[in-house]
């Protein structure tokens, strides 16, 4: 098993202890437990992300305190713990860019040089700069939306859209709670279809819910 995988499955088994814990000490030293383990696994996201060390155990706990509070709240799902994380840490790091890289005073210098250099169109400048602008604050609507979306939905869109887990995977997950089949004639070609059918169907309600919340920032951006 590689490290990833056993952070993973320490995510998942530490918050699930935190959970099951009965009593204030056993909740005390499983949330402690678990605070740790998402501190690791930010670290980690973080590393991949390109974000020196530097500035690594600032955003690192910043993230794990986000998270856990999440967690503890109930506002993740179980058994969904680490990919949250991993959500919450790449977003993290990819603002953390973007401070850095200086944009907005990247673009006003360009925006300057752009109405004295020959052969550039200050108009189309500034359109690309605002067009630039629309994109990221209807990208800051999206996560937002997201967040707040029923856990059913967020999971399938941050499983499919974020981690990239194949749809045949989450088909596989569905069927598991038709196993086994029964003895009256179930066909497993048609239990897999149904169980695609489901989740298709979940994947596009989910769609629809964060596009009916967004429509209005689509509309800006699409003009």
């Amino acid at each position: 098993m590689s490290s990833a995988a056993r952070v993973t499955s320490r995510v998942v088994t530490c918050a699930r202890a935190l959970r099951a814990a009965n009593d204030d000490a056993s909740f005390r030293d499983a949330r402690d437990e678990l605070a740790g383990v998402l501190r690791d696994r930010a670290v980690s996201v973080l590393v991949v992300q390109g974000v020196p060390s530097r500035a690594r155990d600032d955003l690192a706990q910043a993230v794990t305190v986000t998270v856990l509070e999440r967690i503890v709240s109930g506002a993740v799902a179980p058994g969904f713990e680490e990919g949250y994380l991993a959500v919450a840490a790449k977003n993290r790091a990819r603002d953390w860019h973007r401070e850095e890289s200086g944009v907005h005073e990247k673009m006003a210098i360009y925006e300057e040089d752009a109405h004295v250099a020959p052969g550039l169109d200050p108009c189309g400048v500034l359109e690309e700069a605002e067009h630039n602008e629309r994109m990221h604050a209807l990208a800051l609507r999206v996560e937002r939306v997201l967040e707040s979306a029923p856990p059913r939905y967020r999971d399938v869109l941050v499983a499919v859209y974020i981690e990239g887990t194949p749809i045949d995977s989450l088909v596989d997950q569905e069927l598991f709670k038709e196993w086994p089949l029964d003895d009256d004639g179930d066909d497993a070609v048609a239990v897999r279809r149904r169980a695609r059918a489901r989740v298709d169907k979940l994947l596009q309600r989910a769609r629809d819910w964060v596009r009916s919340r967004v429509v209005g920032d689509i509309g800006e951006v699409t003009r």
